[in-house]
């Protein structure tokens, strides 16, 4: 049986208030039925909070004569008294009273949703092996890896994100009338509705992969002229001195800064290496030691030191849970019989065993 069947919802006071003003409406009718009678006590019986928050309505309308008959279902639920006809006219009155307190009440609400759900500022770090997924405003996610740090700036027309220091995934929401951007360093990525990690190599040196949909990169270099260029994707213009530079598909991946290195299309194994650090796994096939060992690095605070110049394009293959470092250790010396020197407790030195 699923647990959740077991948690109990406790309603909000906004929930509460709506339902009573609905009460009111209702008792205010020139005619009540039975069957109203009978599910408004049911209602009351509720709690207290639903006695007190009926009776507080109904204290508002006290300046315009209400019927007593009102205070006295606030006060016994057991008691609820038949309504006079020759009272109709001001029922009426409450009825119309009680509806308008009811579009108040829906209408505040939605107008906060609408506006809430468009701004956001916030300040998300990771520490050094920590990972961490946030799900935005706008219904987009984006997953931190280890050691990272970004800026959320949403507002009605974009969704802004700079990314200070790391690597982060964006799952976008898509939205043609809210253009996504991720500044980092010298460098913009945009997108609309897409997937796609990036990797603040460097303060000029960006690494973008595409998961899916398409992005935009663009060099935020001062000084340059802006170069024409109609991009299917780009809801709004660059501004003077941002420059486009590519664009990226699904399964490609390159590293730029004011100009763009090779574009690679990757296969999905590859592929899937790459972004293998957002279930916690660091996958390698062939790689070169030095390149493993500055990866690996990220996740911890452990310095080390390729002693042999000769061990650093030793070609690497395995997988290994972020944060398990003596995993890694373990697999050099005994696989490739490498020399394991624990200098101190943050520091390591490999090399080859004599």
């Amino acid at each position: 049986m699923s647990s959740t069947k077991n948690i109990i919802t406790l309603p909000s006071v906004e929930s509460i208030e709506a339902e009573a003003a609905s009460w009111i409406t209702v008792l205010g009718r020139e005619k009540i039925s039975a069957t109203d009678m009978s599910e408004c006590k049911l209602w009351l019986n509720q709690s207290e909070r639903h006695r007190q928050i009926f009776n507080g309505l109904t204290d508002l309308w006290d300046d315009l004569s209400i019927l007593k008959e009102l205070d006295d279902i606030a006060e016994s639920v057991n008691t609820l008294p038949v309504p006079q006809p020759t009272l109709w006219q001001r029922r009426s009155f409450l009825a119309i009273a009680a509806s308008f307190f009811i579009c108040l009440i829906i209408s505040g609400t939605l107008y906060w949703q609408h506006f809430t759900e468009f701004d956001q500022q916030e300040h998300l770090i990771t520490a050094v092996g920590q990972q961490r997924t946030v799900v935005l405003s706008d219904g987009s996610t984006v997953q931190l890896n280890t050691n990272s740090q970004l800026e959320v700036n949403f507002s009605r027309d974009k969704r802004i994100i700079h990314l200070l220091k790391g690597e982060a995934y964006f799952n976008v929401a898509k939205n043609k009338q809210r253009p996504f951007y991720v500044y980092a360093g010298d460098g913009l990525v945009q997108a609309i509705g897409t997937a796609f990690n990036v990797r603040l190599k460097l303060l000029d040196v960006i690494e973008v992969t595409v998961e899916e949909g398409l992005v935009a990169l663009v060099s935020l270099e001062k000084n340059e002229p802006s170069t024409s260029k109609n991009i299917d994707i780009m809801p709004i213009s660059f501004p003077e001195n941002e420059k486009f530079l590519a664009e990226l598909s699904a399964g490609q991946s390159t590293t730029f800064g004011h100009t763009v290195e090779k574009i690679e299309q990757i296969q999905t194994p590859e592929l899937n290496r790459k972004l293998a650090w957002r279930q916690g796994v660091l996958v390698y096939s062939n790689i070169p030691l030095l390149k493993v060992i500055d990866d690996i690095s990220r996740y911890t605070n452990i310095t080390i030191e390729i002693a042999d110049p000769s061990l650093r394009n030793l070609p690497i293959a395995g997988h290994f849970r972020v944060g398990e470092v003596e995993a890694l250790f373990e697999s050099l010396e005994i696989t490739f019989g490498l020399n394991i020197k624990r200098i101190n407790k943050n520091y390591i030195r490999l090399s080859i065993k004599s």
